[in-house]
């Protein structure tokens, strides 16, 4: 008789921490709690200290310059140090707003946070702080899928569990060893954290080459536009001077209209109109704005995606942060989307391949819970098509080992004009049992949205500023 295959068990409520923002710099306790211990961690907290310091002087330095501005950095443009890089933005949400990055940080604090809310719990996992020296001594390494097993080991911690990491032998191991007093019970948990995928980073690589086609334009004429453009074509196969031509036939068109310049073609369809520089020059009026993701939604009427927009603009730099401006002179905004079917396709990335592996490192131990997490695209089609080729695997697929749990998390790090750092998760349970156990998401103590959208379709308000 075979092993009965996994069932699904949709969790449709988010789960959303988050820290509004106030004035200056945030004093988050748990954040703080979660450095301390890392830097203890590490056996020579100083010398912690100062490598986050200097993480956030290159900080400064790579986004003093005209051409970062409106441009969100990369964990590698900010130094060889990754993991000084990621961290520090938990130290400079505390001391150091110049530092402090919009689109980063909802990337490392919300697993600063629980591990400082966890501390107790934390303190009580046998090899928790030699798995954080091993993160922090590896440098190059983007260090979240360690701190997605720091955070998970101190959440069954937390629990009630006896929590062990195993250390990695010469063969196939799972990560942690899980012993529950009361039943005696024991069970081992293997965490997978999915990257980013190499279609997507080529992606919006290439859309970054197609707007800087188009730039120098918009910078020589003084141009305040507004460009939407949906791609029903692969990027690759699109001219990279498709929205520079475009916007020029706009400029030259004859003929006035109201509503802007539509168009269709075969790489897909958009619309050119004026940009909204008035609402900006209202807003700085008496202040600063950020070169982000709020000048683009005042300049385009619309809400726009942190991950697919572009701004170009020539306005006074604050003196104390340029990466806040005000004056504006022209302003423009390129928002995107591609809706090509084989990007949508390529984007949607597997999971089978990280449940087999999880599956091989159970195998041979006993009963097992697998865990494995993925950032979701936000708004986006590819996103709701990986989840249901998640669900047609984990329906389908056969396991080898006592695994009798898979939990998927699906991260979506946001970014917020009212809160200082903002994620959303996810979490779909499936399960050989009949009566399924409920959600264990990585951050518990979050707010759980009312309504039955996943993740990446939950919208964002911005204020009415």
């Amino acid at each position: 008789m075979g092993v009965p295959m996994m069932a699904p068990r949709i969790t449709p409520p988010t789960r959303r921490p988050y820290v509004p923002i106030g004035g200056g710099v945030e004093n988050d306790s748990d954040i703080a709690t979660a450095l301390v211990w890392l830097a203890t961690s590490s056996g020579d907290a100083a010398a912690f200290v100062a490598r986050l310091s200097a993480a956030q002087q290159r900080y400064r330095e790579v986004t003093a310059s005209d051409a970062a501005r409106g441009k969100d950095p990369s964990w590698s443009a900010l130094g060889p140090d990754i993991v000084a890089a990621y961290l520090a933005q938990g130290k400079s949400l505390l001391d150091d707003r110049r530092s402090y990055d919009f689109a980063l940080v909802s990337h490392v604090a919300p697993w600063l946070k629980q591990l400082g809310a966890n501390l107790p719990a934390l303190a009580r996992v046998v090899g928790a702080p030699g798995r954080a020296l091993r993160m922090l001594r590896n440098g190059q390494v983007l260090p979240d899928s360690a701190l997605f097993e720091l955070v998970m080991a101190s959440n069954y911690a937390a629990e009630g569990f006896d929590v062990t990491f195993i250390e990695e032998g010469q063969g196939k191991t799972p990560d942690l060893r899980l012993f529950h007093g009361e039943s005696g019970s024991e069970l081992f948990v293997e965490l997978k954290r999915l990257q980013r995928g190499d279609y997507e980073i080529k992606e919006r690589s290439r859309h970054a080459e197609i707007f800087r086609q188009l730039e120098p334009l918009l910078h020589e004429q003084g141009l305040s536009i507004d460009v939407d453009v949906t791609y029903e074509k692969e990027l690759a196969d699109v001219p990279v001077d498709y929205l520079l031509q475009r916007v020029k036939r706009a400029k030259a068109s004859p003929i006035l209209l109201s509503g802007g310049y539509p168009w269709k073609d075969e790489f897909g369809s958009g619309l050119i109109r004026d940009a909204n520089v008035a609402a900006v020059r209202r807003d700085t009026r008496d202040s600063y704005l950020y070169f982000g993701t709020k000048m683009a939604r005042l300049l385009s009427g619309r809400v726009v995606s942190e991950n697919n927009y572009h701004l170009a603009a020539r306005a006074s730099a604050n003196p104390e942060d340029p990466r806040y401006v005000d004056q504006m002179k022209f302003g423009s905004v390129v928002t995107w989307q591609c809706i090509a079917p084989k990007a949508i396709e390529r984007k949607a990335k597997y999971v089978r391949s990280k449940l087999s592996e999880a599956d091989k490192q159970i195998a041979g131990h006993g009963r097992g819970i697998i865990h494995i997490a993925m950032d979701a695209e936000l708004h986006s089609e590819a996103s709701d098509l990986r989840r249901q080729r998640n669900l047609d695997a984990l329906s389908t697929f056969q396991m080898n080992s006592q695994a009798g749990i898979v939990y998927l998390h699906y991260l979506v790090p946001r970014v917020s004009e009212d809160h200082s750092w903002l994620t959303d998760e996810t979490v779909d349970v499936f399960s050989r049992f009949e009566r399924p156990p409920p959600s264990f998401p990585a951050f518990p103590c979050a707010t759980t949205l009312d309504n039955d959208k996943p993740a990446w379709r939950q919208r964002v308000h911005p204020s009415n500023a």
